[in-house]
């Protein structure tokens, strides 16, 4: 990380609901090399059809350009590729995959937005975000269960997530901390870029493209208060008993003590998602009883 980037981090720690007013220019040539060293050589390719391999072979004339485009507010984001992976049961599931250049430009807003959010983040988050990962999770989760407290499990999924992400409560959210106009603008490049599904190019209104370098982390900002914040700090001391969220993104689980207290935290859930246009998965989210196994069993994971 940068030094720049790290005097970022300091003062999001100390300040924990400052806002920042210069932050797009910390995106400078520096900034899209560190994005092009990070990318995969073996990356699907975008409508550019560019791979890394073709961008590096004149790579400081190519990010030089990139950067005084986005200096001159001239830089616009290409449609994405949609294409089709298959899921389970013979269904498939879109993707998106954008040119190699806006992939940089997505990658160096990361950076910028991660130096501020891994401050706010709670350690109930678990998905996109350094040092973490679903194994980790899923020890978590085994660590709660053998503390003997909980006896309910909640187990949810979100309705295509990042399809249905709301972009103007997003925009909402990310000025709650960032306040320079530029950088926003620049994430509503990345934001409200057309689709090429084959030959027919649309512009969806909501959403944010799934596998796209920048929308993991956009999902964790959305998240975030809608409903790690939330549970925290306003349904937690409502409640009888202990309880305990493990988040992945769009997946979770909540562990409770008591049964009344899952009872009266899943008649709300939808409702809470329902504000910000989201919905649980009727066949991925139930609701299970638990008991702790005997003594000396150790339980997978």
């Amino acid at each position: 990380m940068s030094p720049q980037l790290l005097e970022v981090v300091e003062r999001a720690r100390r300040e924990i609901e400052g806002r920042f007013h210069a932050l797009a220019h910390r995106i400078d040539v520096l900034a899209l090399e560190r994005a092009y060293h990070r990318m995969r050589k073996d990356a699907a390719v975008g409508v550019d059809r560019v791979t890394k391999e073709q961008y590096g072979q004149d790579l400081e004339r190519n990010l030089r350009d990139l950067h005084a485009r986005m200096k001159a507010k001239r830089y616009r984001h290409q449609p994405i590729r949609w294409v089709y992976i298959p899921k389970e049961e013979g269904k498939t599931r879109p993707i998106g995959i954008s040119a190699f250049e806006d992939k940089l430009v997505q990658d160096a807003v990361r950076e910028v937005l991660e130096a501020i959010y891994e401050q706010d983040f709670l350690g109930c988050s678990y998905g996109f975000w350094p040092g973490r990962s679903a194994h980790d999770a899923v020890r978590t989760l085994d660590r709660t269960v053998h503390q003997g407290k909980v006896s309910w499990i909640l187990e949810a999924a979100i309705v295509s997530f990042f399809d249905r992400l709301d972009r103007n409560q997003l925009s909402k959210m990310l000025e709650v901390r960032v306040a320079d106009g530029s950088l926003l603008r620049l994430i509503g490049k990345c934001l409200h870029m057309g689709v090429l599904d084959g030959a027919e190019l649309s512009a969806p209104e909501t959403g944010t493209a799934q596998r796209s370098v920048l929308s993991p982390l956009l999902g964790n900002v959305y998240l975030h208060p809608v409903l790690d914040l939330w549970f925290e700090t306003k349904v937690k001391p409502r409640l009888r008993g202990r309880a305990t969220l493990i988040r992945y993104c769009d997946d979770f689980v909540i562990g409770f003590e008591h049964e009344e207290d899952v009872r009266r935290v899943r008649a709300v859930l939808g409702k809470r998602l329902g504000r910000f246009g989201l919905t649980l998965h009727p066949d991925k989210t139930r609701l299970l009883p638990f008991r702790r196994p005997p003594a000396g069993q150790k339980s997978a994971g």
